[in-house]
């Protein structure tokens, strides 16, 4: 265990670390990304066991419901109240036994156990020993029936909230739900967006090969690559000299359906962490003013210090509330890229965690968000100028439902993307033109983007 003085200790095993993360996030203490970064920063661990780390926090996330059947099933009491950190040992040992083949359940077992017993829950680690043996011989438990409730059935199987199979389900069916929500169960694909103004994608796939890191060219974006090898990106070369960032194939199909020229004057709200605001640069020749805000000053920081490793200069980086940006500008904009505050429910599959912290009633609070930033930005869009609005969520209350109802009100009109002139298959496009990527169709986050002209 690393500590100096005055400051927090962080354990140096992989389980001692997944277990303080996840008891730190059901409490509240912070996002699960960023505590994972504190207590990786903060150990002495290798690359080994931090990937190990990664696994067992996301695999408890990504299945957690199922997990929790499981657990119960094993109790001598089912649905006895247990301390949350029990329960998160308990997770733990359990994703290992039915997910982590490779390690041995004695070791799966046995740590668990002594971590427990070092810890002020020392007196329940009996009871952690017996259901953990219990999970390495006991058969799955029995399902519920099916047919009596096929979306409470999809929802546990899948391990996903009641309230979002039942909104997928009405959006696109029982078996279309299934097959999306498995789908956002798989680890995803690590992607790197080629910086264009440095290296074209086969020189930089030369590079990599050069380096014995497996990748190949991605399908749907011209920029991007698909990372094969495992490995921590960021301290690659190619990586920390600029020629490549980190963004999902997904999210690298919007920048550029906004077709921003050299001298155009732009809007990105809602930047961070900056990944958008790079690739527009990237489509202007880093020509022009890109002006990229967001309400949080330590998020812009990071903002610039990912543009700044890119060498981007027409970006300008600003703290400012979306909702008050008119006083930031004197001149009409050209073009506004809006990528609004949303469920994330297309990028569950990076961010399980997602999953276990939004319900219904939020969507309903985020939609009215949404349909107040177009309105304020709106405002200061020049006639004739586009504003492309953008979530990665896969829910129509928050994507062609915002739509509609802005339009209704303005003096905005639908611009059919299909008509850009872009390459792109025609089935990442819904019948109106907006695109629409999904997770079990294309294999990368979900994302919703529809572009707006105002009359």
């Amino acid at each position: 265990m690393r500590s100096s003085p005055g400051k927090r200790q962080y354990p140096d095993s992989a389980r001692a670390a997944a277990w303080g993360i996840l008891n730190d996030w059901d409490a509240g203490r912070g996002a699960l990304e960023a505590l994972r970064e504190e207590y990786l920063s903060g150990s002495s661990m290798d690359e080994r066991d931090r990937a190990l780390v990664t696994e067992l926090t996301q695999g408890v996330m990504r299945y957690r419901l199922m997990l929790d059947y499981r657990i119960d099933s094993l109790l001598d009491k089912p649905g006895s109240s247990l301390p949350v950190p029990i329960y998160n040992m308990l997770r733990l040992g359990i994703y290992q036994i039915l997910h982590l083949t490779k390690i041995p359940i004695r070791a799966a077992v046995n740590e668990s156990v002594e971590l427990v017993k070092s810890s002020r829950f020392r007196g329940l680690a009996p009871l952690v020993n017996a259901v953990m043996r219990k999970a390495a011989k006991a058969p799955p438990p029995e399902l519920p029936d099916e047919e009596d409730d096929p979306a409470g059935y999809i929802a546990l199987t899948t391990s996903n909230p009641r309230w979002l199979v039942d909104m997928l389900v009405e959006q696109m069916g029982l078996e279309e739900t299934r097959h999306l929500l498995q789908a956002m169960n798989r680890p995803p694909s690590l992607t790197f967006r080629v910086n264009t103004l440095k290296v074209n994608r086969d020189e930089l796939l030369n590079e990599l090969a050069s380096l014995g890191v497996s990748a190949r060219p991605g399908s749907l974006s011209s920029v991007s690559i698909i990372l094969e090898s495992g490995g921590d990106p960021s301290t690659l070369p190619p990586f920390m000299e600029g020629r490549c960032t980190v963004q999902d194939e997904g999210a690298q199909l919007v920048a550029p359906l906004l077709m921003v020229r050299k001298a155009d004057l732009v809007l990105d709200a809602c930047a961070s962490p900056g990944g958008k605001a790079g690739h527009l640069a990237q489509e202007m020749s880093d020509k022009g003013t890109i002006i990229a805000i967001d309400n949080s000053l330590p998020r812009v920081r990071m903002m610039k210090k990912t543009l700044d490793r890119l060498d981007l200069r027409s970006v300008k980086s600003v703290v400012g509330d979306v909702l008050s940006v008119s006083t930031l500008f004197r001149a009409p904009l050209d073009k506004i890229l809006l990528d609004v505050p949303c469920s994330g429910t297309g990028v569950l599959g990076r961010h399980p965690e997602g999953k276990w912290r939004k319900d219904r009633a939020g969507i309903d609070v985020l939609k009215a968000v949404q349909l107040q930033m177009l309105n304020s930005l709106g405002t200061i869009l020049q006639k004739g100028g586009e504003l492309l609005y953008t979530t990665c969520s896969l829910l129509v209350e928050e994507n062609e439902n915002v739509i509609d109802g802005f339009i209704e009100d303005s003096s905005f009109s639908l611009v059919d993307l299909r008509s850009r002139g872009n390459s792109l298959p025609a089935d990442v496009f819904t019948k109106r033109g907006e695109l629409k990527v999904l997770p079990h169709i294309h294999g990368c986050d979900g994302f919703y983007a529809a572009l707006l002209e105002k009359r």
